[in-house]
């Protein structure tokens, strides 16, 4: 019996396919090599830290989760969350409020009124939060602050920002407010922009307000970019220590200080970085069921505009 040869052609043909199906997999490599040493060998270092007991005189002794532990049942770690979730949900709520206005706003007005607006609104965002925090901390300074000086003008005796718990949190507030919306107004804008025209001319045929049309037509279908907006917004919130260290550095006393911040202290302060570990842990943790719960909402609205658009 005669063995079938293949014919050099076919054999070609094959080599061919088998480089194509190579080639975009030896285009990922060189990023799956950073993205292990970059992400995933620090995360396993973190994860070992966590269950050990570090020195740095002395061996990694195993145990368990006392940190873990030890955190629930520390005090200033639960105040240094409750800052953070103050900045996650009551600061992003307020730059969400401030963003669709603005970016309702933009999208009303002439080309060039808009293009001098945004590069306005825009000016704040691309300052470093450590440069921020400092410009602010000048800001809220009780004696010579212009923050405390313009109320004065208006009659309002202006407070110690800078010394008082509930003011410092409410001007680290403010500044975040002011850094971070232009993020939020320049999503919203774009998103207002890519919306059809016709559906609100169509509204307005019908006899439908202004107001109407923007509670009814316009916040329905921006809802995946008001959901993508909140998604950064809050994972960056999250892990806010820039702009809190350049005003307050967490004080007066802790009234300020958000979780990242208390556990930059307790690892570079205290030098306890297996208890700094599992807080890290205990952060990440939250940070990925929130973003599961933006996502799977993101995913839905996105089907639903999907579905109201098409044809």
């Amino acid at each position: 019996m005669s063995s079938v040869v293949p014919a050099p052609s076919i054999v070609k043909s094959k080599v061919q396919v088998n480089r194509k199906r190579l080639f975009p997999w030896l285009l990922v490599v060189p990023a799956m090599v950073v993205l292990v040493v970059v992400g995933l060998a620090p995360l396993f270092y973190v994860l070992i830290l966590s269950v050990t007991d570090f020195s740095f005189n002395k061996p990694l002794v195993f145990v368990g989760g006392e940190h873990f532990i030890a955190a629930v049942q520390d005090n200033r770690f639960w105040k240094g969350m409750f800052i953070t979730s103050w900045f996650v949900f009551i600061s992003v709520g307020l730059q969400l409020l401030l963003g669709i206005a603005s970016a309702w706003a933009l999208a009303r007005i002439n080309d060039i009124s808009r293009y001098i607006a945004l590069t306005i609104i825009l000016i704040p965002m691309l300052l470093s939060p450590i440069l921020a925090g400092s410009l602010w901390k000048m800001l809220l300074k009780s004696r010579y602050g212009a923050v405390n000086y313009l109320l004065e003008q208006v009659g309002i005796t202006g407070v110690d920002w800078l010394a008082n718990p509930q003011a410092a949190l409410l001007g680290v507030t403010i500044a975040d407010i002011w850094q971070w919306t232009p993020f939020i107004t320049l999503i919203l804008f774009a998103g207002i922009q890519s919306l059809s025209q016709e559906i609100h001319e169509a509204a307005y045929v019908d006899g439908a307000s202004l107001w109407q049309t923007f509670t009814r037509i316009t916040l329905p279908l921006l809802k995946p970019f008001i959901l993508l907006a909140v998604f950064l917004r809050m994972i960056d919130a999250f892990k806010t220590f820039d702009l809190i260290w350049g005003i307050t550095k967490g004080g007066p006393g802790s009234a300020t200080e958000s979780i990242a911040l208390y556990t930059h202290k307790v690892a570079f302060t205290s030098f306890d970085l297996s208890y700094a570990a599992a807080m890290s842990l205990i952060q990440l943790v939250v940070i990925i069921v929130l973003g599961k719960l933006l996502l799977n909402n993101l995913t839905q609205a996105n089907n639903q505009r999907a579905a109201s658009i098409a044809p």
